[in-house]
């Protein structure tokens, strides 16, 4: 596909929508977002033939038999089923991979409903101004729980911290152009962090467009604490080298009290007042035992990335595909 002024006016856009074990949702979802892009279709916003293409990420209820039964009833809806549950990050990556030269632009959204997909039109007006990457970014979090709403800020303020390039309060809702795609399907690292690659790695001509949030139409979310803990994991080891600076300034620090203590202890001994005790023994020995525990498993948590990445197995894999 190309990016000509056509284009832009009224572009073939694909939407993304990840799923893991949405049935509960699913057909609301599915309902939701084929009025929405019928609509800026007849509105001539996008062209007929735009889609939506559904990634299942290895689902253990019914979300393909949905998938498929949209299929046969539009075909404005096509999907992929992943052979197995690969994530969030990956899944998302097996559409954006799927849809370049397929498209002229593509929006990601989440299955869940929560992310207006109304914002879908500014997103297109900011495309058809000239940007390459539209970055959605909600209003704000009064749809959140408490819990919620304070693991969030605590996941943004520590991404940050560490220097990781990232937009706060956006979630993977984007709309990319066909060169954006293209330029982003040459990033091959099997440990991506989609947000980091596109703002700092990507580049391009980019702006932001605010929408609303929504509670949850129906079922569960699927982003426990676990995965939003390995997820700021991920993009820390993906971006940053902070840590091991961490590990570095500890280290050295730990040395030089270390060189004072051991002359604070000559001194003393030289003194004749040396008096025994098992606290400044013990202590010092817990302190380190524990800074150096730490520090091996931040060195070892990059070594095992690095392990991974060089095996260079494949991020996703493709068991079935839904298209025309």
């Amino acid at each position: 596909m190309n990016t000509s002024g056509a284009a832009r006016a009224r572009p073939r856009l694909a939407i993304i929508v990840p799923c893991f074990n949405e049935h509960e949702v699913l057909r609301l979802t599915v309902a939701s977002l084929l009025e929405e892009l019928r609509k800026m279709a007849g509105e001539r916003r996008v062209a007929d033939d735009s889609y939506l293409l559904f990634i299942d990420d290895g689902s253990t209820d019914d979300t393909w038999d949905i998938i498929s039964e949209a299929h046969r009833q539009s075909g404005m809806v096509r999907g992929l089923k992943l052979s197995r549950n690969f994530g969030h990050q990956a899944a998302l990556s097996a559409g954006l991979t799927w849809v370049v030269g397929k498209c002229d632009c593509a929006v990601s959204i989440d299955a869940d409903l929560q992310q207006d997909e109304k914002a879908i039109t500014g997103f297109l007006e900011a495309y058809a101004a000239g940007n390459e990457i539209v970055y959605g970014v909600r209003e704000d979090r009064e749809a959140d729980t408490a819990f919620k709403s304070l693991t969030a800020r605590l996941f943004y303020g520590l991404m940050r911290l560490q220097g990781v390039p990232i937009i706060p309060n956006h979630a993977d809702y984007r709309l990319m152009s066909a060169k954006a795609l293209a330029a982003l399907s040459s990033f091959t690292e099997g440990n991506i962090f989609l947000r980091g690659i596109i703002v700092q790695e990507v580049g391009m001509k980019s702006t932001i467009v605010h929408f609303g949030v929504r509670q949850r139409a129906a079922g569960k979310t699927k982003y426990s604490l676990r995965k939003m803990l390995s997820f700021a994991l991920n993009g820390i080891t993906s971006f940053s080298v902070a840590p091991l600076r961490l590990v570095f300034g500890l280290g050295v620090a730990f040395t030089v009290l270390s060189v004072i203590m051991s002359a604070y202890i000559l001194v003393m001994a030289i003194l004749g007042d040396a008096v025994p005790g098992w606290a400044s023994t013990v202590l010092p020995i817990y302190v380190l035992g524990g800074v150096q525990l730490a520090s091996i498993g931040i060195i070892g948590e990059y070594i095992g990335r690095i392990y991974r990445e060089v095996k260079r197995r494949p991020r996703f894999i493709v068991e079935n595909e839904l298209v025309d």
